[in-house]
């Protein structure tokens, strides 16, 4: 209310002034009218007194009325009354003389005189009044906006005696320190800011001692109103002196920078943060170093980000800043937090928490809180794709009212800082990335380059056996010499094709398991057998430690032996003849682990991190002589991970040896299986009654090559060179079995099968895909257009005739098997 009646200070004074003026128009307008009526009555009074009092009483009562009448107008009216009565009286004692007619007029002129100038001094002192009267209001209305202005002044203002006791404050300096303007009146610095005294009394002195002004000095401390934050003003004193220059106190101009200050400090803070930002590396340290940057500038008692992960039910504390207190960094339990500070996060909304224990949303958790040291907070959370994923955390171990600017900057510094983490990440899984394509890029060159080398040595080998078959006299023209060569490099050949399309269906997520209830020891012990020649060749000696009982694991029995069979034939190669191989079957709970172990060559450390990557080939100075791919791990280890297991690989150092260490999952009660096979009613295998043969091959040697070979076993075969002309063939020789290559000009093997199952003739034909495609969508497409088999080439005759030989009677539904030798 006092503010608001400074604000207007002239409001009530003019309604008052024109109440006055009423009252003075009504005043004088009675004085108008009774003044001359006083004078005639006097003077109707003095008629009848002696004559001799006449002119003294009239006149007396003249001067009276002029001196008490206050108005111009007034006196003047007195005075003329009092004069015409005069001329009147003179008249009438001139008629009826009593006393000489010169001393008559000498009296009433000397009367008249009188008046008259008794009524200019009193017009001239109401003049004068006048003048000072409206030079007081004047004055006084100055004074009041002079007033006005000082209380309402944005500044601080003060004025204080030379005791240093306060005589004026204004609202501005009140409110700073939280008091009114009453509460400084009369009291010292000391009684009325002893928080501040010790450092504004010096200044005090200093100008009352020097008389000289104390301008811009910056005094730092706190107040009543504030009592937990620093407050920064910047003060001036000013000697204040009277007309003959003796000192009466001292005039204090008091400005609040608090803002200023704090909006400097922000701002360096910021580029610090942002130096932090520009010149990090690493995430982690990127919020360490944010972590104690922040703590510091709102010298918290703990700062720090954390990072949520709602489903595990677990808050990690990333990094944080905790002077003076235990660090929180590690795992903690999300479900602990307050369900009301969660949700407000899930929302994205700033949590500020002033008090634990009087804010409804923590006072149940109170007692966590201060364990904690936390007694107020503001958290910062990020939410991405709706799901809150971290926050930053500001807490006081005291209670602590946050202010806009301080939770302003928390959550600048939060969201400039997750930016930079995102971007940090990005960079590092880039490089990454780069690192990675580059080093596949590498290898995949590498790789070509073997897989060119691998495959020039057979072939280089076949040509010149070849070659010295056909040349007379050589002492290597036996034809059995020849075979055997060729025959154990298509085999090779036929391995490398093999790893090649495994490892492109298991990268690819195209292979598929045809998983059954298998006794382990009978798998490791094909693989032994199948390995044992090379094994027997490099002259190791093989030791296996495997218990008699049965071990039943969820397996394919093709894969699982493919994997035991890459193991003993590393072992077999890279070991030095003669060496040493164990394998350990050990069961163990749910699991068992099959242990291969040599005494070869070992692994470097660098090398076993990456050993089982695609492509990835150790440098070994004989492996080239050993031959391969450099797949067999890598097969390993998918094959071994698609079976629910894992494999890891051991070696204490080169030329120290190796161990690979293969978990698998057990089956506790294994189901009852019967192996399949193809049976009459009476349980003998029924004879084959195909004897008619037609192959399909755009390449020409190769289908004449295979109709030689079944010629030879006594069948009757034709051959057509594309799928046209295997169609007609088809309809005129009507064989038992067809062996259709997929790939033909005119009409593809699809097609072509297709086509054939269309005729009343072909239903009950033999239908065999022969084709280089082996992949599982390949064998699906085969048995979706009516093939009854799909062989892989190069494919070993002997599979054929196998596969020939137990052909029943009937069709053979969907028997899409590889047969790839």
């Amino acid at each position: 209310m006092q503010n608001d009646q400074r604000s207007f200070p002239f409001a009530n004074r003019d309604s008052q002034l024109a109440g006055k003026i009423h009252v003075a128009k009504a005043r004088a307008a009675f004085l108008w009218l009774l003044s001359p009526i006083v004078i005639i009555a006097i003077y109707l009074v003095d008629l009848w007194m002696p004559s001799h009092l006449t002119i003294p009483i009239c006149y007396m009562a003249t001067l009276v009325l002029l001196v008490a009448v206050a108005g111009r107008r007034e006196k003047f009216l007195i005075a003329g009354v009092c004069t015409a009565l005069m001329l009147i009286d003179f008249y009438l004692q001139a008629r009826n003389p009593t006393s000489p007619a010169w001393a008559q007029a000498v009296s009433h002129g000397l009367a008249v005189i009188m008046i008259w100038s008794v009524t200019a001094l009193g017009v001239r002192h109401s003049r004068v009044e006048q003048s000072l009267r409206d030079k007081q209001r004047i004055a006084n209305e100055r004074l009041a906006l002079i007033d006005t202005i000082y209380a309402s002044a944005p500044v601080g203002l003060c004025f204080l005696d030379r005791e240093l006791r306060y005589v004026s404050v204004n609202n501005a300096l009140a409110e700073m320190d939280g008091h009114s303007t009453d509460f400084y009146l009369g009291k010292s610095v000391r009684e009325a800011v002893p928080e501040l005294a010790g450092v504004i009394e010096a200044h005090h002195h200093r100008v009352i001692e020097s008389g000289q002004p104390v301008v811009d000095v910056e005094v730092i401390g706190t107040t009543q109103a504030r009592p937990n934050e620093q407050r920064y003003w910047l003060s001036s004193y000013y000697p204040v002196r009277n007309d003959c220059g003796d000192l009466l106190g001292v005039n204090v101009a008091v400005r609040d920078i608090t803002r200023r200050k704090y909006a400097e400090a922000n701002a360096l803070f910021l580029l610090e943060v942002g130096d932090c930002i520009r010149f990090a590396a690493d995430g982690d340290e990127l919020l360490r170093a944010v972590s104690v940057a922040l703590g510091e500038h709102l010298r918290a008692s703990r700062c720090g980000f954390i990072k949520i992960d709602s489903a595990q039910d677990r808050v990690v504390v990333q990094r944080d800043y905790h002077p003076r207190m235990p660090s929180l960094a590690g795992h903690h339990s999300f479900s602990a937090l307050p369900p009301a500070i969660v949700a407000a996060g899930r929302l994205g909304q700033t949590i500020v928490v002033s008090d634990v224990s009087r804010d409804q949303r923590t006072a149940q958790f109170v007692d966590a809180q201060r364990k904690l040291g936390v007694s107020a907070f503001v958290a910062a959370p990020l939410v991405r794709d709706g799901q809150l994923t971290s926050a930053i955390v500001v807490a006081m171990a005291d209670s602590h009212q946050w202010n806009e600017r301080e939770v302003a900057l928390v959550n600048l510094v939060a969201e400039r800082t997750w930016e930079a983490v995102d971007k940090l990440q990005l960079d590092a899984a880039l490089r990454v990335s780069d690192a990675a394509l580059r080093d596949a890029d590498r290898r995949k060159d590498e790789f070509l380059a073997t897989l060119a080398h691998e495959l020039r040595n057979p072939l280089s080998l076949m040509r010149n056996v070849v070659t010295l078959q056909q040349t007379s006299g050589t002492p290597h023209s036996d034809p059995q010499w020849g075979r055997d060569i060729i025959e154990r490099q298509v085999n090779y050949l036929t391995r490398l094709t093999d790893d090649l399309f495994d490892v492109s269906r298991i990268t690819r997520e195209k292979l598929d398991l045809q998983k059954e209830t298998l006794n382990l020891p009978e798998v490791i012990q094909a693989a032994i057998e199948s390995c044992r020649p090379l094994i027997e060749q490099r002259r190791h000696e093989l030791i296996v430690t495997m218990a008699s009982e049965a071990i039943y694991v969820d397996a394919d029995r093709v894969r699982l032996t493919q994997v035991f069979m890459n193991l003993l034939n590393n072992a077999a190669k890279y070991t030095p003849d003669p060496g040493h191989i164990w394998l350990n079957v050990e069961p163990s709970g749910d699991t068992v682990e099959v242990r291969v172990k040599d005494t070869g060559l070992g692994i470097a450390a660098e090398d076993l991190p990456r050993l089982f990557e695609l492509f990835y080939q150790v440098d070994r100075s004989f492996t080239r002589s050993e031959g391969g791919l450099g797949l067999g791990l890598t097969l390993v280890h998918r094959l071994v991970e698609m079976h629910g297991g894992k494999v890891e690989a051991r070696s204490a150092g080169v030329h120290r040896g190796s161990e690979f260490i293969v978990q698998l999952p057990v089956l506790q009660f294994p189901s009852q299986t019967v192996e399949p096979a193809l049976v009459q009613e009476n349980g003998a295998r029924a004879p084959t009654r195909c004897r008619r043969i037609l192959v399909a091959d755009d390449f020409p040697q190769s289908a004449e090559t295979l109709a030689q070979l079944l010629r030879h076993e006594g069948y009757e075969v034709r051959v057509a060179q594309d799928g046209i002309e295997a169609f007609q063939t088809a309809s005129e020789f009507r064989p038992d079995v067809i062996v259709l290559d997929i790939a033909m000009p005119k009409l593809n093997g699809y097609q072509a099968a297709r086509k054939i199952r269309e005729q009343p003739w072909g239903k009950e034909i033999i239908l065999i895909a022969l084709t280089g495609w082996g992949q599982q969508q390949d064998r699906r497409r085969t048995q979706e257009a009516g093939f009854n088999a799909h062989l892989t080439k190069p494919v070993n005759y002997n599979a054929i005739a196998e596969l020939l030989a137990n052909v029943p009677g009937t069709v053979i539904s969907g028997a899409s098997q590889n047969l790839t030798q």
